[in-house]
Parts: structure tokens; sequence; C-alpha cells
């Protein structure tokens, strides 16, 4: 969702960054809707669509789509399909018609049952609600994110909200990190288990020494139940999780009173880069379709929208091309590919609503199509129908 600091020039001020992920899993979707998904019409269509009124998010109203109201500018998708139900997670773009850089202090939910009619559940969770995250009037380094559900030990869904925010660091350094927040509804509210960071700076020291490298979190369940992170600016790295989805592998740590994480050991944490994908930029998403793994990402700057595929959810990952290219208004996609009642699809962001632009952009859906051999072909993006 943010690119190289190179291109800062307008990318980034000295308290910006962006980030962002995204990532879809049908694992755990629950037998029983939690009071909160109530709200949400419980009869599905036999049939999914194929064309979008995109923006498909364009006013802070009740029907966010359709219904005339005060603009909102929303980026970085992430697509949860759970019950059957999307639930799509947005970052917010607050910024002024002329700022110059990202203003972002909440995540905000819409849900649909057909991908045409959608309901506005608002913020869900702030950058503030991690203790240690820092922000100000300027930016609120609320960036790129990620949402999955799994079924606990007892049966119960939970759902885990992987963020991109600013602070965390050993002795207070500046640098983006990556949290995670866990909830028992969709809706939240989400809380901060571990009160700390997941990902520090410490933990890709080695490999790069930008501050803003450890954003756009992206999380993949495999068949297996293994439990996948990728994330990365410039670079892309995945760690495996432990089964609780709140810790990485083999990371050691001690709880004080109030059971929060202190003392961290990732001595045992086994990191891995990923060096052979053309042009990485960010944005990285991992899912699986038709019994192959692809993962989509941010190619270049401005960014287009390219992937690759694999047999395993670690790679080795085979490059397959760009689906969509730079689009006009904004340098930066965030892409979530998932699949609903049958179909494939792409949420992205652009800057197409009026005013839109780099700081103010707009989340869409398209439509994907396979060919028998399993590439993607280009995507075709749609409006109004």
């Amino acid at each position: 969702m943010l690119s190289s600091f190179c291109a800062v020039k307008p990318r980034f001020a000295p308290m910006m960054l962006l980030g962002a992920v995204l990532l879809n899993t049908a694992y755990g979707a629950a037998d029983a809707a939690e009071s909160a998904a109530s709200k949400v019409s419980q009869s599905a269509p036999e049939t999914a669509p194929t064309q979008f009124n995109n923006p498909i998010i364009k006013s802070d109203s009740k029907d966010p789509t359709s219904q005339q109201g005060p603009l909102i500018y929303t980026a970085d998708p992430a697509a949860l399909v759970h019950d059957g139900t999307l639930y799509l997670y947005t970052t917010h773009d607050e910024q002024t018609a002329q700022g110059k850089d990202y203003r972002m202090y909440d995540y905000r939910l819409w849900s649909s049952r057909d991908l045409q009619t959608w309901q506005n559940h608002g913020a869900v969770l702030r950058y503030s609600d991690f203790a240690w995250a820092r922000g100000d009037a300027k930016t609120g380094n609320a960036y790129a994110h990620h949402v999955i559900a799994r079924k606990d030990q007892s049966g119960n869904s939970k759902f885990y909200f992987y963020a991109a925010v600013e602070g965390g660091q050993t002795g207070g350094a500046f640098g983006f990190s990556i949290g995670v927040a866990v909830g028992d509804s969709p809706f939240g509210p989400f809380t901060d288990p571990r009160g700390m960071p997941l990902i520090l700076l410490e933990d890709t020291a080695k490999d790069k020494n930008h501050s803003w490298r450890n954003i756009d979190p992206a999380v993949f369940i495999d068949d297996d139940g293994r439990a996948y992170l990728y994330w990365g600016n410039q670079q892309l790295w995945w760690a495996e999780l432990e089964a609780d989805l709140v810790h990485l592998k083999g990371e050691k740590y001690q709880l004080d009173a109030k059971g929060r994480m202190q003392n961290r050991d990732s001595s045992a944490v086994h990191i891995h880069k990923v060096d052979r994908l053309p042009n990485f930029e960010e944005g990285p998403h991992l899912s699986k379709h038709n019994g192959v793994y692809y993962l989509v990402y941010a190619a270049g700057f401005p960014e287009s929208l390219a992937y690759a595929t694999s047999t395993s959810a670690s790679g080795p990952w085979q490059y397959r091309g760009i689906i969509m290219d730079p689009l006009p208004g904004t340098t930066t996609i965030h892409p979530a590919l998932f699949d609903f009642n049958g179909q494939t699809y792409l949420a992205y962001h652009n800057a197409d609503l009026p005013g839109g632009g780099n700081y103010r952009r707009s989340v869409a859906l398209d439509q994907v199509f396979f060919n028998p051999d399993g590439s993607i072909r280009p995507i075709i993006r749609s409006r109004k129908p």
C-alpha cells in the first residue's frame, strides 16, 4: 500500500508510511452466527455478480454504494468470507484535497451477502487500540491490515486483525510494526493480546534498513492448519505462526502480571526472504484456488498488480505476469483475491471518486477469470452495470 521511500516525493513525510495487505481464508466458518452478525441478512443469492458499481464504497451512509451521503475515501481492502457473508475491512483516508501525506486513523468494516448491497458498520479498530502505537493530528498511522477467522479449541470462532502501525520499537525508535488484535465477532471489539508488536524492526534489520519495511501483513491458513504471515515493502518476508495465530513459531517470551508479553526472544524464529519476484514493492496477498497457490502483489512504482503461483504456501514461486496496470490518479494498488459463491474476485483501490488521489482512494471489486492452465486473465475493470 505504500511504496518505496525513494518515490517518497510525495509518498512520505517523516511520520508516514503505508502498509497494507490482506488475506482471506475460508478456514473457520462458524456453524452458529454471532449475535452481532445477525444484523446481516441470512439469505445468500444463488449467483454472484460479474460487474460492479465501482467504487463500491462511495459514501459514509447506511448503503455506501447507492445512497447519497458524505464521500468517504477508503483503501487497502481485506476480504473475509465468513458464514456466507463478505466482510470487507478497509483503511480510511482522511486527507484534505490539498494534503500531501496519508492521514489514516481507523479501520472501517463493510459487509454484503451478494456483493451488490452493502452495509456500513463504521470503525471497528483504531490505531490507538494498540497501546504502543503512535500517531498525532497529522497522521494516525492506521495503515494496511488483514483479517482472518478461525475456531478455537471450544469450537467458537475468533477473528484476528493484523495491522501495520508505527511504534512499539525497542528503545522507542521510529519505525513501523505489525500488531495483532483478536475479537469474538467480525465486528469486534478487537483487543491486543500481546501488548507489543508481532513484527519489529529488529526482526528484519539484517535484510533492509528503511523504517517502513514491515508493512502490509497478509495471513494464510493452509488446508493442514498451518498458518503463514507474509509482509514487506521492497522485500517480501514470511514466517510461520503458532496455532494461536498471535505468536511467531519459535517465539519465546515471559508474561507480566497483566498478561502482557515481555523479554521477547525471537532467536528461534525462522523469517524467510523471497527474492525472486520481479519488481516486488509491497502488498502481498496469498490465496488458494483450484489447488494452486496464488501470490498477488504490488509491483514497481507507480504500482501495477503482478502475481506468481506455487504448489506450496511456502513457495518456490513462479512469476506469471501483470494482471492490472497502474491506475490513474493513484500510485498505489492493494490486492485481495477471494472466492465467493463459486466465483473469484479481486478487491483493490483506485482514485475514482470525485476529489480522489494518492491520499484519497476508493475500494473497488472486479471478477477474476482463469485460463485452463491456471493463469489469471488481465482484470477488466467495471463500473456501474
